[in-house]
């Protein structure tokens, strides 16, 4: 595997990881308005979960990593390998959430991967 397709997968890997612990913690989080009149007291809550800081923390890593890979990687080639975030996304949402994982999803999955290779071939 090359390293450009390495680093690609690697930012997509985190990414979607960040997005699954991101939901962890706003599982965690409860109700959340965004007024005017609550933010500081909604922001000081977001950055005391753990499990949003991490995802925080996987996004930055997902971004730098992203960055170098467009410093020397065609977008063409690299851009549409980020859908396959949504499909790490559904299967870690079946696995860590129970949500549902339906035919429909599993065709669109298909669909997905089948573009990304068609595309880069």
């Amino acid at each position: 595997m090359n390293r450009d397709l390495t680093e690609i997968l690697v930012s997509i890997f985190m990414g979607a990881l960040g997005q699954t612990i991101l939901k962890l913690g706003a599982n965690k989080l409860g109700t959340f308005s965004l007024s005017l009149r609550t933010l500081m007291k909604d922001v000081v809550n977001i950055l005391t979960i753990p499990e949003i800081l991490i995802g925080l923390v996987l996004f930055g890593g997902s971004f730098l990593l992203w960055v170098k890979v467009l410093t020397k990687s065609d977008l063409s080639y690299a851009y549409p390998m980020v859908s396959l975030g949504y499909v790490l996304v559904a299967l870690l949402s079946k696995v860590l959430f129970n949500e549902p994982f339906t035919l429909n999803k599993i065709a669109g999955i298909a669909m997905i991967v089948s573009g990304v290779f068609i595309l880069n071939r």
